[in-house]
C-alpha cells in the first residue's frame, strides 16, 4: 500500500505543517511504500485533488488527512468510492472527533509505524444531500454553534474544544428569550413521522462531535444504521442544567431529559422545515429547508493504527 498525505495548512492554525511533512519524508525514506505529500491550497481543493487523483488498476492508496475533522471530511469526499482508495487520519487539527469512535488514543494516529502496521476496516458512511458524512450530521442549536465557531478558532490560544464552548455560551445566551428551537418534520424510512420544535437533532454514524459532545454514545460505525437523537424545545435555565449530561452522553436514559428526548435508529430520513435550517455535515455548514439523509453501509475503508 502507498500513501498520500494531505496537509491542510490552515488546520490547527497552521502549526507545524513543515515539521509534519519532514517527519513523513524521513519515515518513508528507507521504506518500500511510496508516500506523497500534498498541501491544500484553498477551501474545496482537497476534494478536487481526490477526485482527480488517479490510482493505477490493482494498486492501493491510503489518503491520510493531516488536519482536523474538516480536512478528513474533504479527503473522503474527494476519494470516496474510488477503487483502491482507503482513508486515514493524522490528527493535527483543532478538532478530531471521528477517531474518538474508531478507538485508540490520538498519539496512536500520530505514530506512522502504527499506521503502516495497522489494518483497514470498512465502516459505514452517510449520504447527506450531495455530501458524504463520516461522523455526524446535526441540525439545530449545535449547527448554529458550529457555524459561528470559526471566528473563535482564530483567537490566539483558543483550541477547537474551547472555541466550541465559547460559541455554545454565546449562542445559548443570545437565545435566552426564545428562538433557539426550529420546527422540523422528520420522515423516517419506515414511514414514521416525527414533528416538533427541536433544540438539537443529530444523525450519527460516529458518536462524538463539537470537541467532545457525546450526542449519540451508542452509535456504531459498522452496524448499517444511523443513530438519531433530538431534544425538543427547552428553556435556557433547563439547558444549563442538562448540557453537562448531554456532553457526557448520559442523556439517552436520564430522567432529566426523558420528556423532551426522541431517540431511534434508522437507515434514512428526510428532514423538512418551513424555516431555513442551519445544517452541519461533519462541521461543514449549509443552509436549506430540507435534506435527505441515508446510510451507505460498508462504504468507508479506514486505516486503523495498530494499538498497543
Amino acid at each position: 500500500m502507498n500513501y498520500v498525505f494531505i496537509i491542510n495548512p490552515v488546520a490547527g492554525k497552521g502549526k507545524n505543517c513543515g515539521e509534519i511533512a519532514e517527519h513523513i519524508r524521513e519515515f518513508f525514506a528507507e521504506r518500500d511504500e511510496k508516500a506523497e505529500i500534498y498541501f491544500s491550497k484553498y477551501p474545496g481543493d482537497i476534494i478536487r485533488f481526490g477526485k482527480e487523483y488517479s490510482i493505477p488498476e490493482g494498486e492501493e492508496v491510503c489518503f491520510v488527512a493531516c488536519g482536523g475533522d474538516g480536512t478528513f471530511s474533504e479527503t473522503v469526499n474527494g476519494g470516496f468510492g474510488k477503487p483502491g482508495a482507503s482513508f486515514a487520519v493524522y490528527p493535527s487539527g483543532s478538532g478530531n472527533d471521528f477517531i474518538k469512535t474508531t478507538g485508540g488514543k490520538p498519539e496512536d494516529y500520530l505514530d506512522l509505524q502504527k499506521l503502516v502496521d495497522g489494518e483497514t476496516r470498512v465502516f459505514d458512511a452517510l449520504q447527506c444531500g450531495d455530501k458524504i458524512c463520516c461522523n455526524i450530521c446535526n441540525i439545530g442549536v449545535d449547527s448554529v454553534i458550529a457555524d459561528r465557531i470559526n471566528r473563535y478558532k482564530t483567537i490566539p490560544g483558543v483550541s477547537g474544544s474551547m472555541a466550541y464552548n465559547i460559541s455554545t455560551a454565546v449562542t445559548i445566551l443570545g437565545g435566552a428569550f426564545g428562538g433557539l428551537a426550529k420546527p422540523m418534520k422528520v420522515t423516517f424510512d419506515d414511514g414514521e413521522v416525527f414533528e416538533d420544535k427541536c433544540m438539537f437533532s443529530v444523525f450519527g454514524n460516529g458518536q462524538v462531535y463539537g470537541g467532545g459532545y457525546h450526542a449519540v454514545p451508542e452509535a456504531s460505525l459498522d452496524d448499517g444504521l444511523i443513530d438519531f437523537c433530538a431534544v425538543s424545545e427547552i428553556g435556557i435555565l433547563r439547558i444549563a442544567k442538562v448540557i453537562g449530561i448531554y456532553k457526557k452522553g448520559a442523556h439517552l436514559h436520564h430522567p432529566a431529559l426523558a420528556d423532551v428526548l426522541k431517540i431511534r435508529r434508522t437507515t434514512g430520513a428526510k428532514v423538512e422545515s418551513p424555516e431555513l435550517l442551519t445544517i452541519s455535515i461533519d462541521g461543514e455548514i449549509s443552509k436549506s429547508h430540507s435534506i435527505d439523509i441515508k446510510i451507505i453501509p460498508s462504504s468507508l475503508p479506514f486505516r486503523v493504527p495498530k494499538f498497543d
